[in-house]
């Protein structure tokens, strides 16, 4: 058999792997999904999925359907030695999302989804398919291929990306990357069951510390995780039962219910490590492949699926020729600072969380007896973590691939997340992010508000002088304010002139957005020659 060529080989088919053949297919750009396991795990596995995740993935197919078949999480309960200490509510924090809530849903159900979102689009996951050897050079990547009877194939592909977790053959094939770290010490089990006479509430999980450490996180159906640290004298040779679990729950939540019918127990250890870079040439690494760390605060799945949103449509503007290779620089420069962050911060959360030192477990105790009520009692302290928790506060406001015009004072810049809220067109209300669509980039003109608002002609005026700019290939949408008398002008109206607020746009303005909805240009619309200049950089 002769070489087969593909634009992109995408090495593992999990949520980070199949993300990143979503944003392909939605780019046309030729590509192929490898996995080498023959059928998907029946297992649990990642169970939260973060507002921004959702938000994202929402762009592929409807993301309510998932939603459906999960729990929304209200916040956390906080146990101490077996008595209520604090409760985290978190709904109300999150104002510019249609998705303020994480989702708490088996990663059986994400992956039939994803699984779906790729079907529509004509393509599906080559399962029982691993990659021996990756091999590139300055034109492309050599891969050979073997399925599951030995039969070798050869792939020639302009990129290639791993996305097959801590033991990547693609990360092993590079030149020069590391994967610095270190296995945490506590011995973990887990255990999915069924739960009776349950008095845990279903809307939001539970953390509950004392001597060693558990989790309980409901599930659909009268079903529950529970995770639990054991402490260091325990016998980490023998097998949890789920007795284990039982005594652990009565212990450290006292009245939660009775566990039955386990469907999944199993032991596992934990590691945080972090590659040096997210490529080498052609060779590019995602989710488990470029950082693994603690489940604290139900990051991992979801930073994973947000890399390759980040990387697909860069490597389909580079391969279509319309920006030039140094793009996919950026994909490095934007996402493994925020890996870095999540490492470090799970690892604190973990370390508060997990610890098996008893001085320290009694010290903790006694600060989280004082400061939770404390953190609790003040809403814009729990905004602040949630905005890191959800994943909505994530920026690339110091990536070199973004801008802001002058004049623009705003609290939103180039490189930050674009915020949704209701707008308004013919009498039909619909969230601002659906217009975002992922195949292309997206000009958005505001007209301002009030006194600042612009007319009907300066609009008019903006939108032509848009549509004649060769340099310009995106989407415009116009959005006025609530009151405003342009009519016959197509746009949509502000709900409650909330977008404006939140983009700090009182004035006519113009946000160039890219296709994962980060602002790459932002300003004033009389500084609209400013994108104009942006542009131009690309044009050969």
């Amino acid at each position: 058999m002769g070489i087969k060529e593909t634009g992109v080989l995408i090495v593992g088919g999990g949520p980070t792997g199949v993300t990143l053949a979503l944003e392909l297919a939605v780019q046309r750009i030729p590509f192929r999904i490898v996995d080498k396991e023959p059928r998907r795990s029946d297992k649990s596995r990642a169970l939260g999925i973060q507002p921004r995740t959702l938000e994202l993935l929402n762009r592929h197919g409807n993301i309510r359907k998932l939603i459906a078949r999960g729990n929304l999480s209200g916040g956390t309960t906080f146990y101490l030695n077996g008595k209520k200490a604090a409760d985290i509510d978190i709904s109300g924090l999150a104002k510019d999302t249609a998705f303020p809530l994480m989702l708490i849903i088996s990663q059986v159900d994400t992956e039939e989804y994803l699984d779906e979102c790729l079907a529509k689009y004509g393509f599906a996951v080559e399962r029982g398919i691993e990659a021996t050897s990756v091999v590139q050079d300055s034109d492309g990547v050599t891969v050979i291929l073997s399925n599951q009877d030995g039969v070798k194939e050869t792939v020639r592909a302009k990129y290639v990306v791993g996305a097959d977790g801590a033991h990547s053959i693609v990360r092993k094939s590079a030149t020069g990357l590391t994967f610095q770290g270190a296995a945490y010490p506590q011995d973990f089990i887990l255990c999915d069951a069924s739960i009776r006479n349950a008095k845990i509430p279903w809307n939001r999980f539970s953390l509950c510390m004392g001597k060693g450490s558990l989790a309980v996180f409901p599930l659909k159906d009268g079903t529950c995780r529970v995770v639990v640290s054991r402490v260091q004298e325990s016998n980490a040779d023998v097998d949890p039962t789920l007795d284990v679990f039982q005594d652990m729950l009565n212990r450290l939540h006292p009245g939660a219910g009775e566990l039955y019918n386990p469907t999944w127990i199993t032991q596992f250890h934990l590691h945080h490590r972090g590659v040096n870079s997210y490529r080498d040439r052609r060779l590019f690494v995602a989710g488990d492949a470029a950082h693994i760390h603690s489940p604290a605060g139900a990051q991992g799945m979801n930073t994973g699926i947000q890399d390759s949103i980040n990387l697909g449509w860069k490597l389909a503007k580079v391969i279509r020729g319309e920006r030039p290779d140094s793009l996919l620089d950026t994909y490095d420069r934007e996402r493994r600072p925020i890996g870095q962050n999540l490492l470090e911060n799970s690892d604190k959360m973990f370390t508060w969380g997990c610890s098996t030192n008893p001085f320290f477990v009694t010290f903790r105790n006694l600060i989280f007896t004082w400061v939770l009520p404390w953190f609790v009692s003040s809403e814009n302290r729990r905004a602040n973590v949630y905005k890191f928790i959800s994943e909505l506060g994530i920026s690339y406001k110091d990536s070199s691939s973004v801008g802001t015009a002058p004049g623009h004072s705003g609290s939103i810049v180039g490189g930050d997340r674009v915020p949704d809220r209701k707008v308004q067109s013919a009498g039909n209300e619909r969230y601002f992010h659906e217009l975002l669509t992922p195949e292309t980039y997206h000009l958005v003109l505001l007209s301002g508000i009030g006194d600042s608002a612009a007319t009907k002609e300066t609009i008019l005026e903006a939108q032509s002088k848009l549509e004649d700019n060769k340099s310009n290939v995106a989407k415009v949408h116009t959005i006025f304010s609530e009151k405003s008398d342009a009519a016959n002008v197509p746009g949509y109206a502000d709900i409650g002139n909330r977008l404006h607020e939140d983009f700090g746009c009182s004035k006519p303005s113009y946000v160039y957005i890219r296709p994962d909805t980060y602002v790459e240009h932002i300003g004033p619309l009389s500084e609209l020659k400013e994108l104009s200049k942006w542009l131009q950089r690309y044009e050969s």
